[in-house]
Parts: C-alpha cells; structure tokens; sequence
C-alpha cells in the first residue's frame, strides 16, 4: 500500500475526498492515505510548501496565486483534479439582518434585493460617522471573495472603499458574527447552516445563485511531486472520483452525513450535513427555506477534469480585485497551467 498525507478543510465539498478514504475506495487502488484536518487556508498551504503534506483539498483561486507568486512567496503547484463546484453561500450576521427588515421587511426575499438594503445601511453609517462593514471572506484568492464582490457590487457598494473585507476561517466564521466582529461573511457549507441553526446568521444569498457552476476546490500537488507523473497520482485521482461519485448519489447520504459528522471531519449535526449536501437549505429562525440541487456539486458532467477556461477565470477575476495588475498573455498562459488536465486524463483513460 502506497501511503499518502492529504490535508482538508471541514467543508461539505471535501465530502468527495473524505468518501474515497472513508468509504474504502482509496484502499481499492492501493493506496493508504492519511487526512489531516485544518483550521485555515493559510494552514494547508504551508503545510504543502513545506512537505508536511503530499497534497491537499484547496481554494482553485489560492492554487494559482500560489503558483504564479502574487501576493505570497512563490510555490509552484498544480491542481490535477478539480473537488467540486459551488457550494457557498452569503451569510449575515443576525443583528445585521434584523436591522434590514426594520426597515424593509421583504429585504431578505431575494439576493439582489438585500445587496441593495446593505447598500443602504452602509450608507446610512457612513452618514452617521460610523465605522463601515465588515465582512469575511475565508481567504484573499478564493471563489468566495470574488462572489462577495460581486454580491456587495450589485447592490452598488464600492468593495474597496465602502466595506472592510478581512479573512475569516470557515469554522470560526458564525462565533464571529455572532460576537460583532464581523457583519457577515461568504464561506463553504455547512457553516453557513451551522450559523442559522445557533442563531448567528441569516443566509441571504447562495453562491450558486450569484454565479452559477463557479469552480471551487481542488486537489492541490506541489509541482514537484513524483505523484504528477506516476501511478500513484493516477490511483489517488480515480479513488477521489470514485467517492466523489459516492459522495453525490441521493442513497448514500444518511452513511455519508453521518461519516462527516464525526470530530476528526466536520464534526457537526448529521441532519445539517445531509440538509447543506442536499441543497436544501434553511435560511434563518423563521424556517425560510431555499432548495437549489446545484448548491453544492460533487460530481457529474464538467466536475473533475481540470479546465483551462476556469483557470482563465479565476486570473481574471484576481485582476478585477485588484490583487495583479498583470493581464499579460504569459502570466495567463502559467494561471491555465496549474489546471492542467494531463494527469486527470492518464488516470480516466482518456
């Protein structure tokens, strides 16, 4: 048995990658793999520069930033397997939330109309000579910024000037909001659940909702990992789709929230689990519910294999934020590198 040192974040669009170890189709092609556990972004990535791990579940944007040096020291990696699609949401802190419906109380029925009352609240402090708001964001170069971005730009916030975005671990995030550190925040299921079910948030919008089919994880390997090119790369990709597959099918959820609910997981409520992996979410302590069956997508057509035009997005998005002043056609040439197809299609005998 080959062994491996995988790190994760506990997010139910790790659910693919825990599957393959949990669920024993790792053990089938050979493999021994060990999972690690992490609090923070910034965690796995130094764990995988330093070689504490062999590969690690990770922000598709943080991949690139990585690999090309922006904003960090420069550690080339690439990202031989995409995890999932979607998968997050836009959550405000509950105070925040009742403030919106004092003064509109249909604020919350939908996403563009809540970016709008932000819109105005933000205004209204800043007229008061109030601090501006604050919201998390689990990591600079991450899908979630770029839809927190767009969610605060649609109701004509200014995400440079008019708010204060600071970075906030997922699991961390509901404790936040609910001890006024942070007016809300955009992160992976289930923390979103975990922050209406203890009375710290109010979801006001999905992420699947704002920007359909976004990429979001991956599987992160250092460029210099024998792994790229070897069998066992191979072996961990067709085990990773394999539970992904398992993860995803309607029959194996109850084993599977279960499975993630233990603490060396996601450690949390099996039922809430198996609600977020199921698109069925509810959006504060009135019991709103919003159903979206691409919330989270854990495999299917357009999952796995690493695409070129996501790379290409996620680069160009980094330059709407301002994080690279470089559009150059080299520099987006390197960005589409990381999500290199080559592996994928060795193992899936394409």
């Amino acid at each position: 048995m080959k062994a491996l040192r995988i790190g994760f974040m506990p997010l139910t669009d790790a659910a693919g990658l825990m599957a393959a170890v949990d669920f024993g189709f790792a053990a089938a092609e050979g493999l021994d793999v060990e999972l690690h556990k992490e609090v923070s972004w910034a965690n796995l990535r130094d764990k995988l520069m330093v070689g504490h791990l062999d590969a690690a579940h990770f922000l598709g944007a943080a991949t690139i930033a990585a690999s090309l040096g922006i904003g960090q020291r420069r550690f080339p990696v690439r990202a031989p397997l995409a995890l999932n699609r979607n998968g997050n949401a836009i959550t405000l802190a509950t105070r925040v939330a009742d403030e919106l419906l004092a003064s509109d109380p249909m604020a919350l029925d939908d996403w563009r109309r809540t970016a709008i009352a932000l819109a105005k609240s933000a205004a209204a402090r800043r007229a008061a000579g109030k601090s501006p708001l604050i919201f998390g964001t689990v990591y600079p170069f991450s899908t979630h910024t770029y839809l927190l971005r767009r969610f605060l730009a649609e109701g004509g916030l200014d995400p440079e000037r008019d708010v204060e975005i600071v970075v906030t671990p997922p699991p961390f995030a509901p404790d936040l909001a609910d001890r006024g550190l942070v007016d809300g925040f955009c992160v992976g299921s289930p923390w979103n659940s975990f922050a209406v079910d203890s009375g710290k948030g109010v979801i006001a919008a999905l992420g699947s909702e704002i920007l359909p089919n976004a990429p979001e994880k991956v599987l992160a390997v250092p460029d210099s990992s024998p792994h790229l090119t070897s069998e066992t790369g191979e072996r961990l990709v067709r085990a990773i789709v394999a539970g992904s597959e398992f993860a995803a099918a309607p029959q194996n959820r109850e084993k599977l929230a279960d499975r993630l609910s233990r603490a060396d997981r996601i450690d949390g409520a099996a039922a809430l689990i198996a609600r977020t992996l199921d698109g069925e979410l509810i959006l504060d302590s009135r019991g709103r519910r919003r159903e979206d069956l691409d919330f989270v997508r854990l495999s299917g057509p357009g999952v796995h294999r690493p695409s070129f035009a996501d790379a290409g997005w996620l680069f160009d998005e980094m330059i709407a934020a301002r994080q690279t002043s470089t559009s150059s056609s080299l520099h987006r040439d390197e960005a589409e590198r990381v999500f290199s197809p080559d592996l994928f299609d060795r193992a899936m005998g394409r």
